[in-house]
């Protein structure tokens, strides 16, 4: 802190003499009472000494005794003066880039009229100067805080150009008045004045609000007076574009296509067109276009709702991105683009899911296929309620990409011959058919009398047909409780593989709940297979071949029951290896490591949450795996990253993400001590223009400034008044200095005493009295 504000002659001198006895006064009245006692009581032998060494030897004791006395009373001299001081008055420049806007009288930048008011005020400030007693201290700021020489000849020497620094590309109003506050000596502080437009446009740890301060300064009765620079009006200050959102998928798909939505903010660009471009990274990190659009703007401040689709061809993260191209005469450009990243996930299977029952069964498998990163479920609902209107229309969703076809309870004549004679192609060519039970499924729903008969594992059979509106039929259902077991012949295959050995695996299903029931499959295809049985033998899940594609029919419709007991992770393994032996990969995959950032674009300074977690491919969680992560910053450099415990993951938090670029978290996985995973996210870090991206004046918080201190926000011309007010009414500043000195606690009383006693002493041994 500087020093004080310098000191001018003294007003007063005053001495005056403290006592701070020991005990009480009446307790040293009382040694003094015994110590004039002893002397008097005890003195020296009249008759072995004359007249002159009796005076002598009274003398010393008298003057001993006295001053052990004064050394109990304990006196103080106390000398106090009365200064008066000069008083401060702090001025604050705004000089940041938002000052640079041409919206001041005469077409003068904010910054000009700034100058030419101090110019033309400058008079009554050296008046003021000249008059003494107060002294100018001129700041300039932005993001941070510059001072400014100030003499009587020119008390305020601002360059008449604004200058671009360091900071300009922020406003941190109330950090620098807070800062410029702490410099002065706040008892002898006269006043504030700020000349800004008011907006307060920085990032932590320089967002303080301005009003703090001005509350602090209000509370100790010192004014602020806030003279406030630019136009306050809504809209655009000029043409801009300004992608304000980017919304994609965090994971897609392979050969699958995404859809990429934004809101685009046109102003001052009425019936003008822009080009809008989608850019994706390639796999070498190079940005490329893969979609465009044009936009045109209807009036003077547009907001349009844009989508643009792309189709990844190869996995792996991609940077996506939202890019306008630049318009003449536009301000500001940092707002022309946003971008994100997305996983492109390669292998993923996409599974066609037509059900005809809003039932338990179907709300549980969805939700555990859509668990698994690798597989994309299209799900269709056929109303049976409109069956009016059947056979319905999917041949948008009976792609060539299709690599299996799940068939709920869902009557065949939901769907035309040809739809199902191309489904049947479809899995004759390599695809997989999965039939699951329900009223109408299987022969209750005529499937075996459509083109779908040759693929299918059980006989055609008209009889067991279930209509619609009449009662279920017995016959064509197995009531449970009903156990679901491996078969001993065929049921080993990957699809029912729970565990490593086979008793270790057929243990496992017995473990399982049992079910509420199952259809009767009837007499099954020559080439059908039994995988899993009922206790009593009753076929559950049979398979075949057909063609170069896999058929199952599971013939129950309550495995949700092994999830709502317990049965989570072995209801995950099943149905997802189900899926992939239909599909003909049997291989269930490894463990995988995800990373998933709470956001992906993040403004400079804002912490970033993100989770991570090491799965098996069924999506269960590893729980033994120990996970490490470390956080890369656009110039390379890396710090670890403190990883906690959270149920089956692990949970994560960055600070200090100031630079802007994109930014990398790695994380590793190990098991046992061995590292079996690693993985790596990446979110952007941006650091918005924020002087320019609303550069209009805050009047509202000039104000508020002002009023916390009892004053009115002054107009510009008026700057000069501020300082005739000063000079009419000169505020006097006083402080006292204060100078003591104990006589009783020094080192020359201590020698009187001594040397009285001394010589009391030797006197006596002298004249043979001792």
């Amino acid at each position: 802190m500087p020093p004080a504000a310098e000191t001018t002659s003294p007003a007063a001198t005053a001495l005056s003499l403290l006592f701070e006895p020991v005990g009480s006064w009446w307790l040293v009245l009382l040694v003094a009472m015994g110590l004039a006692a002893a002397l008097y009581f005890v003195g020296p032998d009249r008759s072995r000494i004359d007249g002159f060494r009796l005076r002598c030897l009274v003398g010393l004791r008298v003057a001993a005794f006295l001053a052990i006395v004064v050394c109990m009373l304990r006196p103080t001299v106390v000398a106090q003066r009365q200064l008066q001081q000069e008083g401060e008055l702090l001025i604050l420049a705004d000089a940041s880039e938002s000052m640079t806007v041409a919206d001041a009288p005469a077409g003068q930048t904010r910054w000009q009229h700034l100058v030419t008011s101090l110019e033309a005020a400058e008079p009554e400030a050296r008046e003021l100067l000249q008059a003494g007693g107060l002294r100018l201290r001129l700041w300039r700021f932005d993001r941070g805080l510059v001072s400014v020489p100030v003499t009587n000849e020119d008390p305020f020497a601002l360059a008449s150009e604004w200058e671009k620094g360091e900071g300009s590309e922020e406003t941190a109003l109330g950090a620098a008045l807070d800062e410029a506050v702490q410099t002065a000596d706040f008892e002898s502080l006269a006043g504030v004045v700020v000349l800004s437009d008011g907006a307060q446009h920085a990032y932590p740890p320089r967002d303080l609000p301005p009003q703090t301060v001005a509350r602090r300064l209000g509370e100790s009765g010192i004014p602020l007076w806030s003279v406030l620079f630019g136009q306050q009006r809504s809209g655009s200050q000029g043409r801009d574009v300004d992608v304000v959102q980017l919304s994609v998928a965090d994971d897609v798909f392979v050969k699958t296509k995404v859809e990429v939505t934004g809101r685009v903010r046109m102003s001052g660009l009425a019936n003008r067109e822009v080009m809008l471009r989608l850019l994706v990274e390639d796999a070498d990190g190079e940005m490329q276009e893969v979609a465009q659009s044009i936009l045109k703007s209807s009036g003077p401040d547009v907001e349009q709702t844009v989508r643009l689709t792309w189709q990844p061809d190869q996995p792996g993260e991609r940077k996506v991105a939202l890019v306008v191209d630049p318009l003449e005469g536009e301000t500001v450009i940092t707002n022309n683009q946003l971008s994100s990243f997305v996983n492109v996930i390669d292998g993923g299977l996409q599974v066609v899911y037509l059900e005809g029952a809003l039932r338990v069964e179907q709300r549980f498998l969805r939700r555990s296929l859509a668990a698994s990163p690798d597989m994309q479920v299209d799900f269709r609902w056929i109303d049976a309620s409109e069956r009016g209107d059947w056979p319905v229309d999917i041949s948008e969703m009976l792609t060539d990409d299709v690599d299996v076809f799940l068939i709920g309870d869902l009557d065949a004549s939901a769907l035309s011959p040809e739809q199902l004679a191309l489904i049947n192609d479809r899995v004759g060519q390599g695809a997989g058919l999965g039939l699951l039970g329900g009223l109408h499924a299987f022969e209750a729903g005529g499937w075996g009398s459509t083109p779908l008969q040759p693929a299918l594992p059980f006989e055609r059979d008209p009889l067991s047909r279930q209509a619609f509106g009449q009662p279920v039929r017995e016959s064509l259902h197995v009531r449970g409780p009903v156990k679901m077991l491996p078969d001993a012949r065929f049921g080993g295959l990957s699809i029912l593989r729970l565990a490593d050995t086979p008793a270790e695996n057929l243990a496992a299903w017995n473990e399982l709940p049992a079910l509420e029931g199952a259809n009767v499959l009837g007499q099954l295809a020559p080439a059908a297979r039994p995988l899993a049985v009922s206790e009593n033998g009753v076929p559950l899940l049979v398979a075949k071949s057909y063609g170069t594609g896999r058929v199952a029919a599971l013939a129950v419709d309550s495995t949700w029951r092994w999830v709502m007991q317990g049965a989570d992770r072995p209801y995950r393994t099943f149905w997802r290896q189900f899926i992939f032996w239909l599909a003909s990969r049997d291989d269930i995959g490894d463990d995988s490591l995800w990373v998933r950032p709470g956001q992906r674009r993040i403004s400079a300074g804002t912490p970033l949450a993100f989770n991570a977690g090491l799965r098996h491919a069924d999506g269960a969680a590893v729980e033994d795996a120990v996970l490490q992560a470390e956080a890369i910053a656009p110039d390379g450099t890396k710090r670890p990253v403190r990883l906690v415990r959270e149920g089956d993951s692990w949970a994560g938090q960055l600070t200090d993400c100031s630079t802007p670029g994109d930014w990398t978290i790695a994380a590793t996985a190990a098991r046992e001590g061995q590292e079996v995973a690693s993985r790596v996210a990446r979110f952007t870090v941006f650091r918005q223009d924020l002087e320019m991206a609303n550069p209009v004046a805050n009047g509202l918080v000039m104000r508020q400034l002002a009023e916390e201190t009892g004053q009115e926000p002054q107009p510009a011309e008026d700057l000069a008044a501020i300082f005739e007010q000063l000079l009419e009414r000169p505020v006097v500043y006083e402080s006292e200095a204060e100078w003591s000195w104990s006589l009783w606690d020094s080192w020359p009383m201590l020698l009187v005493t001594i040397a009285l006693m001394s010589t009391e002493w030797f006197l006596r041994k002298r004249w043979g009295l001792a």
